[in-house]
């Protein structure tokens, strides 16, 4: 039996009791050295996932890449379905219809979704198998433990960055949604500074993919920049396929992807993956808009001051030796 590219180190039930998380919860470290530079010392570099992800990871990493394929990768909530369907529109000729009509989900599969609910009927890593090429795959994976191909047969790979303090909010109110937490704000905001909810820790994932944002197959972008400047990026993105559009599709897609078309969308809601999450909960769960708010700036006002000044002070501790802050990322463009 081969050996397996990664090792799981069990987190204390006293670190993450209070996120509602069914068994148990790892810090996943690489075997060896990962085929993609990282931020830090690999042999230190974790992500910390649910148990339930231990199952898929090899799958994961030993998955057969396409060199036409096309990867959209970011921690959970910064914008990737919004990406998706932007970068889904480009690929086929702005199909409207058949993105109003078809899932998401079944047009982009989510990689490693049955890491997030395992017992589900449906195999994504099989389905995204028998997809015709292009494909467009979606994951929330670090660098390093995305599929080892992506690192020699080079597909494009578009990366999207939210502000933190933004994405926790939102990933707050969909672990509420999905997940079934009923802790306070506060707790689940330091989880997710200290790296206890799921795909972090959060500024080693987004430096990893800043230091490749020069690489020719890497696009890397921004929630906010979608939000001031949407034309522009559909224009970078059809720019970096390669993908000719016309200004008259760039109009029509603005319109489409703006927040109430997205909201009211049921193939971008993730209809599926919240029935699938419902089902494999056993249990009822709060009523859940994956497109909810879609602000820049949401945590003024959910925030408290003192969680604000927290948030602030990690994201410094954590750029100040690459001398980046936070708008740095928000305001870049290829």
């Amino acid at each position: 039996m081969p050996q397996s590219s990664f090792f799981a180190k069990s987190v204390p039930f006293e670190q993450i009791d209070k996120l509602a998380i069914s068994g148990g919860y790892s810090s996943i470290f690489s075997t060896q050295e990962p085929a993609v530079p990282v931020v830090g010392q690999w042999e230190h570099r974790f992500c910390r996932l649910a148990d339930t992800f231990q199952p898929v990871l090899d799958r994961v990493h030993e998955f057969e890449v396409r060199e036409d394929d096309v990867w959209i990768v970011t921690l959970p909530k910064c914008g990737t379905t919004w990406m998706q369907e932007l970068t889904w529109l480009v690929m086929n000729q702005c199909d409207f219809e058949t993105a109003k009509s078809v899932d998401l989900t079944l047009r982009s599969p989510f990689l490693e979704f049955n890491g997030v609910v395992p017992n589900v009927p449906h195999d994504t890593m099989e389905a995204a198998n028998a997809m015709p090429s292009p494909r467009l795959i979606k994951s929330h994976l670090p660098a390093w433990l995305l599929p080892r191909q992506i690192w020699t047969k080079k597909p494009k790979i578009i990366y999207v960055y939210r502000n933190p303090k933004d994405a926790a909010i939102s990933y707050f109110h969909h672990w509420r949604g999905m997940v079934g937490y009923q802790g306070t704000k506060s707790d689940f905001m330091h989880s997710f500074i200290d790296g206890y909810v799921n795909f972090t820790p959060c500024w080693p994932h987004v430096l990893d993919f800043w230091q490749l944002r020069h690489e020719p197959h890497i696009f890397f972008t921004s929630y906010e920049r979608m939000k001031a400047q949407l034309g522009d990026v559909i224009r970078d993105v059809a720019a970096f396929l390669q993908r000719p559009i016309t200004g008259e599709q760039v109009e029509q897609m603005t319109q489409h992807l703006s927040f109430e078309s997205m909201r009211d969308n049921p193939a971008c809601n993730h209809v599926k993956e919240f029935e699938s999450m419902k089902a494999a909960a056993g249990r009822e769960v709060e009523e859940f808009r994956f497109v909810r708010r879609g602000v820049v700036g949401s945590h003024k006002d959910e925030l408290t001051a003192d969680i604000i000044r927290e948030f602030d002070l990690w994201s410094d501790i954590n750029l100040r030796d690459y001398k980046l802050n936070m708008d740095d990322f928000a305001n870049y463009s290829k």
